[in-house]
């Protein structure tokens, strides 16, 4: 049995939890932009504090993160390597006794290793059989490909997307309202939010992460107001 790679020191930094806190006079801040009273003032410190360090720990993670370029090219060469394996055991088709050896060693692991025999996935009884796994796989390399493409929402710093979208959902617990967002000003365009959650989001994700534009929150507010509309429609 083959023994687990224990994580080096650096590898599990980036799972530690950073250390940040939040002052009296912003916690003060907080509470006034959403016209909140002292009953909800521990409830919103213990939450912002706990979004903020998941926050900052998913920005850890991020710079680490290959760009999207480039983890497209390691889907590409995950597609390129199924099919030449797919190319390979097809050459065993004629070959009747490395056929069983194959077929026999894979379902004696997949036992011994306990996994799941859904759809039959696990107990190959044929190398079409194989060979429709390994096609599962390249496939989804392929299709992974397109999915980088093509998904909708932002494309980068999901860190930021999913930072906005935990601070709306606390607004809404904490105010008892549903989070709205407004870039205007009037009839003038701002490009920053202008509504009381937009407010209280840009207060909250520039204390605990300055170099994020005002922009970068409205852009993000509006990605996350939208879904949140969906959700409550479905």
């Amino acid at each position: 049995m083959k023994s687990l790679r224990i994580p080096r020191s650096d590898e599990l930094d980036y799972w530690r939890v950073p250390a940040w806190s939040m002052s009296t006079s912003d916690l003060d801040t907080a509470c006034d932009r959403l016209g909140v009273d002292s009953a909800k003032r521990e409830e919103l410190h213990t939450a912002v504090i706990a979004e903020a360090r998941r926050y900052l720990r998913r920005t850890k993670q991020e710079e680490a993160t290959p760009p999207l370029s480039r983890q497209k090219a390691l889907l590409a060469k995950v597609e390129d390597a199924a099919g030449r394996l797919m190319r390979e055991v097809e050459k065993l088709a004629p070959c009747p006794d490395a056929e069983f050896a194959l077929l026999h060693e894979l379902r004696r692991q997949s036992r011994d290793a306990g996994i799941c025999n859904t759809f039959e996935l696990a107990t190959p009884r044929t190398i079409a059989d194989v060979l429709r796994l390994i096609a599962w796989l390249r496939d989804g390399a392929a299709d992974g490909s397109s999915f980088v493409d093509d998904r909708s929402g932002p494309k980068s710093r999901p860190s930021l997307h999913l930072f906005v979208q935990s601070l709306c959902s606390l607004y809404k617990q904490i105010t008892g309202k549903q989070a709205t967002h407004n870039p205007h000003d009037k009839t003038q365009y701002t490009g920053t939010p202008r509504s009381e959650a937009g407010r209280f989001v840009e207060f909250i994700v520039r204390l605990v992460d300055p170099e994020v534009t005002p922009t970068q929150i409205s852009t993000a507010m509006s990605h996350v107001v939208s879904e949140l509309r969906r959700q409550e429609t479905t």
